[in-house]
């Protein structure tokens, strides 16, 4: 068995690539700490930008220089100052990635999405895969992925995803609950690979605590998110405690650090007196539990946070170009009667105004799916990689 030669506990190589939205970064950084927690050192290799907001606390970071997606195709890949990534660049980030597996002999390789996703980082995780594969001590490897995957995807897509699993990959964390949704409703041709699979429950944040400053106190909380995809949601959100029966006021609208100056200042001028607006709350799930009803997009992260706050919840999901997961997931809970669902083609003052009367009928929201994703995460791993142990210390006594 390798170990840290820092901790002498078993080493845990985490790859973690946020080219856009950073709620994924969240998710996995969970499962991070639950595996530092269970008695792994996680060295985590972290290819994107530096975010602030997320602590890393416990986690052995490795930096690599960081890309992102480029403004006009996901597939462009350009540095943290929108310059293209050059293939120097590329060429020493896999690099510095294949030294660390050498150096540091992991017990256990993870990856976020990949190879579920994240195909413009085949340049460096495909060589890292057939390392790991070549590599004497045999490290353990792991996908970590969300619940609900990207529809209508090419099948030639769909085959290399599937290849790349019975090539590469021994298990396959879905960090979401079967009662719920399975990978193949979403995925065609997941029950291949169904021996791989182990569904987690959702990857939540830890226990709320209710302490909320008076500042920020409301009764219904509009959640809009980051970048353009919060826009018609918040468009939607000004004037709609107008219409709203049972809860005219104290409204708190979260418009995201990103909108313009300009923009956050004329929403704020139109917005009246019954209705807070602030770019960013700095514990939103806190906030959330507080409140007596949120509005809110349907992501993952933000339905998490949704559940472990027992909030009265309006879902506006994205549906933008081909965006089709915050919907199902949206779907999904409605029909559980764990929310209100507004579609955005329908979103309007009124229309929110009247979801959220409906939603303050609801009971609080108590899911009898799994909520804790990053433990049992931490859990599988642990017996997984026991059990393989325990067959290699058999082998070699034979």
């Amino acid at each position: 068995m390798t170990t840290s030669a820092k901790t002498g506990q078993p080493t845990v190589l985490f790859y973690v690539q946020h080219l856009l939205g950073i709620g994924h970064v969240f998710r996995a950084t969970r499962v991070a700490k639950a595996l530092v927690n269970a008695g792994f050192t996680v060295q985590m290799i972290w290819g994107g930008t530096r975010l602030p907001s997320i602590n890393l606390d416990g986690l052995e970071m490795v930096w690599l220089e960081p890309v992102r997606a480029g403004d006009s195709y996901i597939a462009d890949l350009v540095r943290a100052d929108g310059k293209p990534a050059d293939e120097a660049l590329l060429s020493s980030r896999a690099e510095t990635i294949l030294n660390l597996l050498e150096v540091s002999r992991p017990d256990i390789i993870i990856t976020e999405t990949y190879p579920f996703g994240r195909r413009q980082m085949r340049f460096e995780l495909e060589p890292l895969m057939r390392a790991a594969r070549a590599a004497p001590w045999k490290p353990m490897t792991v996908s970590s992925i969300r619940d609900i995957m990207t529809e209508n995807r090419k099948q030639v897509r769909v085959r290399e995803t599937l290849e790349a699993v019975h090539d590469w990959f021994d298990l396959i964390l879905v960090h979401g609950d079967a009662n719920l949704i399975t990978l193949p409703e979403t995925l065609p041709g997941a029950n291949s690979i169904e021996d791989k699979v182990r569904y987690t429950g959702l990857v939540t944040p830890g226990p709320v605590d209710l302490e909320v400053p008076p500042s920020i106190r409301c009764d219904v909380i509009v959640s809009a998110g980051g970048g353009a995809v919060g826009h018609s949601l918040t468009a939607a959100a000004i004037g709609a405690c107008d219409y709203c029966d049972a809860y005219p006021e104290n409204w708190l609208l979260v418009v995201g650090s990103e909108r313009a100056e300009e923009e956050y200042q004329s929403l704020k001028a139109r917005a009246g007196k019954a209705m807070q607006i602030v770019r960013f709350v700095p514990d939103l799930t806190r906030v959330l539990a507080s409140a007596k009803v949120s509005v809110s997009r349907a992501g993952y992260n933000t339905v998490g946070d949704l559940i472990r706050a027992k909030c009265r919840t309006v879902l506006a999901p994205f549906e933008g170009g081909r965006e089709t997961e915050q919907l199902r997931r949206a779907r999904l809970l409605a029909d559980c009667g764990l929310c209100e669902l507004v579609r955005e083609h329908d979103l309007s003052p009124q229309s929110l105004a009247n979801s959220v009367d409906k939603a303050a009928l609801l009971p609080p929201m108590q899911p009898d799916f799994e909520i804790n994703g990053a433990e049992n995460s931490a859990r599988i791993i642990q017996e997984m990689f026991q059990d393989r142990q325990s067959i290699k210390i058999e082998f070699d006594l034979e």
